[in-house]
């Protein structure tokens, strides 16, 4: 597969140029004109990221043939309609059962390199000095599919992280910043830390599904959540080593049910030790700069120094002078 600078999304394909390709519909709205006349509003989504497309003709046929989670081929124009950006659809038809398509056409994914990560992501764990939280560790991810699955999940469905290798990249980030606390407080028990670091969202191979060519929820996930799901996994694991200080399992299940943060973000029970707190703020830390990271590219309204307000943090977020943003993006390249 080419990589991303030599594709062309429904996102990155340039106004009046002309895209073909896949994507999947990821909602879909029946609306009526004010002569009663209906039409189709499709959210479609690739790797690129998410448009609206409207569609006019044989409505009530295209209703049925193309439901939600359908990946379909299309070919359009993105052109601007009232400031925003949408997709004038010419042709559009469902993907044929002969023809292949990855899901990572159809998703986004890290802008990094994911062999770095899982190097850096191992390096952390066989840095991991306690034989107890070491050994846990390399249990669950000797198995080779298992890891994958790990690395392939996104960390989020809307917020932070939110396209494939997302998860690894989370927890790599939030690797790093722990390895710089411990290095300046000592008194910081780094092993357990990272241990809890690395095992505080595994609970999202469970929760999210990307089956249909989009991040959604799982039943279980909706159920149970990624935090219980999580701490059950891991614990019956923990049964699998030997010798496994019950005492250690207490300190790391507790990172796992605390990490969210308060018990009104989800947490079973809020954080008690230095090392759940330094989890919980670490976690959130590296999700809101990534969550700003992804409004800047993506929230910012044209011609002006502020995002559009979004309504997860209560606020507009200040970008800066539009051309100061590119000359940034241009040095960063």
């Amino acid at each position: 597969m080419a990589p991303k600078s030599e594709r062309c999304g429904l996102k990155t394909t340039p106004l009046g140029k002309e895209f073909v390709g896949f994507c999947v519909v990821r909602k879909k709205e029946l609306r009526y004109r004010q002569n009663g006349q209906p039409y189709l509003v499709w959210e479609l989504g690739d790797w690129s990221g998410r448009l609206k497309a409207r569609w006019w003709n044989r409505v009530e046929q295209m209703e049925r043939q193309i439901p939600v989670g359908a990946v379909v081929k299309l070919k359009g124009i993105p052109q601007m309609c009232n400031g925003v950006r949408e997709m004038k659809l010419i042709q559009i038809r469902r993907k044929k059962e002969t023809e292949d398509v990855d899901i990572r056409q159809l998703l986004p994914s890290v802008n990094k390199d994911v062999d770095r990560l899982k190097r850096q992501f191992y390096g952390h764990i066989d840095g991991i000095r306690n034989q107890h939280l070491r050994t846990l560790l390399h249990h669950i991810f000797s198995r080779k599919d298992f890891a994958e699955r790990y690395f392939l999940t996104p960390a989020g469905k809307l917020w932070h992280h939110v396209y494939l290798y997302g998860l690894l990249d989370h927890v790599v980030g939030m690797l790093n910043i722990a390895q710089v606390l411990g290095n300046n407080d000592p008194e910081l028990n780094l092993d357990l830390l990272k241990c809890g670091i690395v095992l505080h969202d595994i609970g999202k191979i469970w929760e999210l599904d990307l089956g249909r060519g989009f991040i959604d929820y799982t039943d279980e996930g909706r159920l149970i959540g990624h935090v219980v799901k999580g701490y059950v996994y891991v614990e019956k694991q923990m049964r699998q080593v030997s010798d496994f200080p019950p005492s250690l399992w207490i300190q790391l299940g507790h990172l796992i049910l605390s990490h969210p943060g308060d018990v009104e973000k989800g947490a079973p029970v809020p954080p008690m030790t230095r090392e759940a707190m330094a989890l919980s703020l670490i976690n959130q830390l590296d999700g809101q700069l990534n969550a700003l990271h992804r409004i800047l590219q993506y929230d910012l309204l044209p011609g002006s120094r502020w995002s559009k307000f979004i309504p997860l943090l209560g606020r507009f977020i200040h970008v800066g002078h539009p051309a100061e943003q590119h000359h940034q993006s241009e040095d960063q390249k």
